[in-house]
């Protein structure tokens, strides 16, 4: 099976209705994230089904970063090399529009760290945490 990964604009209504039924699906226990804010990405299969999504906003604490703020990938979509193709894309977007460097974090979610870790990122233990105690930071 091919899959496209390919940025959609999260304030669509067609495009929000895909993205938060994703997030329901895929992050049942989340609260939804609001599509207007950032920037947002669908992968396809070849059927043009979703299979999964990301989001990308600029950081709220530093001026020349983003933050990497929600992705996820259909359970029958995984293994696939999905996570790093959508974070793959979002650097590229922050590259394009000369941001320095990214941020995110993970909790619990051994696959999204490996995901983060064969991207190059890297932990680190930021000044001003933004999540739970429990979290790892990555840039």
């Amino acid at each position: 099976m091919k899959y496209y990964v390919r940025e959609v604009n999260g304030k669509s209504k067609r495009k929000q209705n895909v993205l938060n039924r994703l997030q329901k699906e895929i992050l049942p226990s989340d609260e939804i994230c609001d599509t207007n804010d950032g920037y947002w990405w669908i992968v396809y299969t070849d059927s043009n089904k979703p299979a999964g999504f990301a989001g990308m906003k600029q950081s709220e604490q530093f001026t020349d970063c983003v933050f990497l703020h929600r992705a996820g990938v259909c359970d029958e979509h995984t293994g696939n090399g999905l996570q790093s193709r959508l974070i793959k894309a979002r650097l590229r977007k922050a590259k394009s529009m000369g941001f320095n460097w990214a941020v995110t974090d993970t909790t619990k979610n051994p696959p999204s760290a490996n995901s983060l870790i064969n991207c190059g990122f890297k932990m680190y233990k930021p000044s001003k945490p933004w999540a739970w105690d429990w979290s790892c930071y990555w840039r």
